[in-house]
C-alpha cells in the first residue's frame, strides 16, 4: 500500500507505548488484504476521526488519480479525470468531499463510491472515457474500459502496446496529444508536479515495464525525475522552478489549520541512475 489510509486501534497499549492499528477497508483500500501495524499511542489521538468518516473512505484518495463523474460545460454529467490533492469531511452531512486538480484547476466534488474509481497512472494519462456521458457509459462499463486499456498497455495476457491510437481504438475514436500536461502528486514532498502525458506513458512502459526504448532514452529514479543527460540546458541547473500554493493537502475532519499545503513544481533533475527508489509508507487516520 502507498498512500493514506484509515485504521482502527485495537487491544491494550504495549510497554513501549505502542498500539496495534488495523486497516479499515474503505475507499481505495476496500478490497485490500487485512493489514495491521504498531504505531505510537501518543500519535493516534490527534488523528482521531469518526467511524462514519473512516468507513466512507474519502481521505484514502488523497495523492491518487481518479475517474469521477461531474457536470460538464454543457450541463450534462460526464466522466472526468483528476488528481486528488485534498479532502474534507462534513460532520453534519456525514459526507466526504474531494479536492481534485483537473488540468491545473481545483474543484471540490462529493465523494461517492458508485461513481469514483481509483486508477493506475497510465490509465489516467490515456483517459479513455474522458467527456463521455454517464448515461451512455455506465460506471461498470467505465471500469471495464479502464481494465481493457490497462491490460493492453501492460501486456497482461498478450503483447504490451505503447501506441496510443491502438490503445484507444476501441474507445469511440478518442485521441490524445502526448505533449499535454497533467498534474501528479509527489507524496514524499506533497508537491504537485506537472508532467507530460508522453513522459508518464514512457516512464511506465519503458522504465517500469522494462521495455527497450528505440532511442535509448534514459529515465530518472522516479516518475518525477528527468535523467540529467537528457534534460537539456535548463534541466542541467537542477532548478525546480517557482513554487506556488495550489491547494490544501490532507484535511482531517474539516480541520484545515494544520493541513499541509500542496505546491506545484516541474520535475526535478537527477544524474544518478543507481540510486534506490524511495519506499512510501502509509499515514493513518484513526477511528474509534
Amino acid at each position: 500500500m502507498v498512500g493514506f489510509a484509515y485504521g482502527k486501534a485495537e487491544g491494550p497499549v504495549t510497554r513501549g507505548g505502542n498500539a496495534k492499528v488495523k486497516l479499515v477497508h474503505s475507499g481505495r483500500w476496500v478490497e485490500e488484504e487485512a493489514e495491521s501495524v504498531e504505531l505510537a499511542f501518543d500519535e493516534l489521538s490527534p488523528r482521531s476521526v469518526s467511524a462514519e468518516e473512516a468507513l466512507d473512505g474519502a481521505g484514502t484518495f488523497v495523492g491518487g488519480v481518479i475517474c469521477m463523474s461531474r457536470v460538464g460545460a454543457g450541463g450534462t454529467r460526464v466522466w472526468e479525470y483528476g488528481l486528488v490533492v485534498g479532502y474534507r469531511w462534513e460532520k453534519n452531512l456525514k459526507q466526504g468531499w474531494l479536492d481534485v486538480n483537473v488540468r491545473g484547476s481545483v474543484v471540490s466534488v462529493v465523494y461517492s463510491a458508485s461513481c469514483t474509481q481509483d486508477i493506475a497512472v497510465e490509465v489516467y494519462a490515456l483517459q479513455p472515457c474522458y467527456g463521455r456521458s454517464t448515461s451512455l457509459v455506465m460506471f461498470e462499463e467505465v471500469k471495464q474500459m479502464h481494465e481493457h486499456v490497462y491490460k493492453l498497455f501492460n501486456g497482461v495476457d498478450g503483447t504490451a502496446v505503447r501506441d496510443t491510437k491502438v490503445l484507444l481504438s476501441d474507445m469511440g475514436g478518442r485521441q490524445i496529444d502526448e505533449s499535454d500536461i497533467l498534474p501528479l502528486l509527489d507524496i514524499t514532498s506533497f508537491e504537485v508536479v506537472e508532467v507530460s502525458i508522453e513522459h508518464i506513458l514512457d516512464y511506465v512502459y519503458y522504465k517500469e515495464g522494462e521495455h527497450f526504448h528505440p532511442s535509448d532514452k534514459k529515465f530518472g529514479d522516479t516518475i518525477f525525475d528527468i535523467a540529467g543527460d537528457h534534460a537539456g540546458t535548463d534541466a542541467g541547473s537542477g532548478s525546480r522552478g517557482t513554487e506556488v500554493v495550489l491547494s490544501d493537502g490532507l484535511s482531517d475532519s474539516g480541520d484545515d489549520d494544520n493541513a499541509p499545503s500542496a505546491t506545484v513544481r516541474r520535475p526535478s533533475v537527477t544524474t544518478q541512475s543507481d540510486t534506490k527508489r524511495p519506499v512510501l509508507g502509509v499515514r493513518a487516520n484513526i477511528c474509534r
